[in-house]
């Protein structure tokens, strides 16, 4: 009997093929789940796993992990400086290994003012090696509440990018509130080998005539250089409606930004991106996603919002645009309509743009949906929430011509809006306490979506689904919305040579009332070592334990 349903079972799965595939994994002591807050994993290059738990009063519980997987220290970080009680409205803007050692960027608003703490840890303990405010920007005066709110001023904001070769980092200090657009955006170049933090370059970026700036993207090219995009424009109160996409390098020793307007880019206002110097091809890559239109469905609170997607190359010291070609998707949606059951064109938006060793590039995509519903009568928002669909990987030439593309089938619900490029920011350790604190909402948000491992050899993508879905091929209308995280196991998908391999990564569930469910936000993969290591749940009927696992890849 058991072999009549193993058959059916494959019968049903279509064409991938399911099969048990062997990763070396280990595992941490289990631990108690962690209550609320936000959780990461971060390996070193010295062979220790770092275990973030981002508390909502209490600071920063850390644990750290030896090479054989054995816990060799345990700290809780709090300040007089910052304050831990207010971190359910802090943001962390990034963490990086630098220099050796793990280093948490922390923006609070203490007294109405935005402070960025750059706090660096010991690679061995955890402990607190230093902690500075390296930024601050104005006091919030009254009436900023209501500029932002109805007079469309963003927030004042920090940003941080660290350059994937090396231990250089800039930091933008972003003043939405200053009257001279000159005095807007400053940006910081720091390098930090040897865990050493030294400003290499700071400088006040030009707006270029325009009285407001948006910032766009940013990537640093080791010690030699910043290079950074920015929508700037006018209104009619302020020199007329003329608007461009702003391209600018900072230089070292050199004091001003050298920028080139884009002279095509004239609505593109609500504008994500990910900006990344490929050394392979001595090009700037920029992803861009353009928000173009939305449309409600009749009768339903769901909103589709409509976005132009462009790859641009451009080069570094001309800083003219080489080549822009919209992403068209093609080849997934070839590989869509050849293996799901649709006609539709693939309408997934970008998530992460990913530069492989030999300097290709793969592009991520999600397909999402918005829902949300309002008061009759005020027009607030009463709840949201966001269905993310297939997931579409895109592989690219040098060029930005689509060269292959896969398709995997995908179904589930989160709660609020959960915006494009979120791979891309989350793999960059940006975050903010998510549910306003209401112990009534429960929030999976940190389970849902996907991870891409881009290991020496093969490609993965891994994320969190229901059994049965799992064993019904790729038919998306038969499958089951993940929303109880706890019945959900992992599960990957290994891209093969044009078609698909997929398994349970920590093992099938023996029982109905097992799960083995990762959390995907807090997954960290290093390719130095191929190693992902994530935050794992095992449920076993109402008992639940957490644990780190470490996945080998090939």
């Amino acid at each position: 009997m058991k072999k009549i349903i193993f058959t059916a079972m494959l019968a049903l799965a279509g064409p991938s093929a399911i099969f048990a595939q062997q990763h070396k994994i280990e595992y941490s002591t289990p631990f108690d789940e962690p209550e609320s807050g936000w959780n990461k994993v971060m390996q070193l290059k010295n062979g220790n796993t770092f275990f973030f738990h981002f508390t909502k009063k209490k600071g920063i519980e850390v644990i750290v992990y030896d090479k054989n997987r054995k816990v060799m220290s345990e700290q809780v970080i709090t300040s007089n400086n910052w304050e831990p009680k207010k971190m359910s409205s802090s943001m962390i803007e990034g963490l990086y290994e630098l220099g050796g050692q793990p280093v948490i960027f922390l923006h609070q608003l203490l007294d109405r003012t935005p402070t960025l703490f750059r706090i660096r840890l010991d690679g061995n303990t955890g402990a607190v090696v230093e902690e500075n405010a390296i930024s601050t920007l104005p006091r919030y005066k009254a009436g900023a509440a209501w500029a932002m709110a109805y007079g469309g001023v963003e927030a004042m904001d920090f940003y941080i990018e660290k350059d994937p070769q090396s231990d250089n980092y800039a930091v933008v200090n972003f003043n939405s509130f200053a009257h001279e657009s000159s005095e807007r955006v400053e940006v910081i170049h720091y390098g930090a080998e040897a865990g050493n933090h030294k400003v290499l370059n700071r400088a006040f970026y030009d707006a270029q005539g325009f009285k407001y700036l948006g910032y766009i993207g940013m990537t640093v090219d080791g010690a030699k250089r910043v290079f950074m995009c920015t929508y700037g424009y006018n209104t009619n109160n302020s020199g007329g409606k003329d608007s461009r996409v702003i391209i600018s390098r900072l230089g070292k020793g050199e004091k001003e930004f050298t920028h080139k307007k884009l002279e095509f880019t004239d609505d593109f206002k609500d504008t994500k991106a990910v900006m990344e110097y490929n050394p392979g091809t001595n090009l700037i890559q920029l992803l861009t996603l353009t928000y173009t239109s939305s449309k409600n469905k009749f009768f339903s609170n769901k909103t589709t919002s409509y976005y132009m997607t462009l790859m641009s190359f451009i080069d570094p010291e001309s800083l003219y645009i080489v080549t822009t070609k919209p992403l068209m998707n093609e080849k997934v949606t070839s590989y869509a309509r050849g293996h799901f059951s649709t006609d539709d064109y693939y309408s997934g938006l970008p998530q992460q743009m990913v530069i492989n060793n030999d300097h290709s590039t793969t592009v991520l995509f999600e397909e999402s949906q918005k829902e949300i519903t309002k008061n009759a009568n005020t027009g607030q928002i009463v709840s949201a929430r966001t269905f993310l669909g297939n997931i579409g990987i895109s592989e690219l030439d040098n060029k930005g011509s689509e060269q292959d593309g896969y398709a995997i089938n995908k179904v589930q619900q989160a709660n609020g809006i959960i915006d494009p490029l979120y791979v891309s920011h989350k793999s960059k350790g940006h975050w903010s306490y998510r549910g306003g604190g209401n112990p009534m909402v429960l929030n999976n948000n940190a389970f849902m979506s996907f991870d891409y491992v881009n290991a020496n050899t093969n490609k993965y993508v891994v994320f969190n689904d229901y059994t049965e879905n799992f064993h019904k091929g790729e038919d998306a209308k038969r499958k089951k919305v993940v929303v109880a995280i706890s019945d959900a196991n992992t599960v990957c998908y290994k891209l093969n040579n044009g078609k698909i391999d997929k398994y349970f990564l920590f093992g099938a569930p023996k029982e109905d009332n097992e799960a083995k469910f990762c959390y995907i936000e807090s997954s960290h993969f290093m390719k130095d070592n191929n190693t992902y290591a994530t935050l794992m749940m095992d449920r076993k009927g109402r008992k639940k334990q957490a644990q780190i696992a470490w996945v080998k890849f090939n």
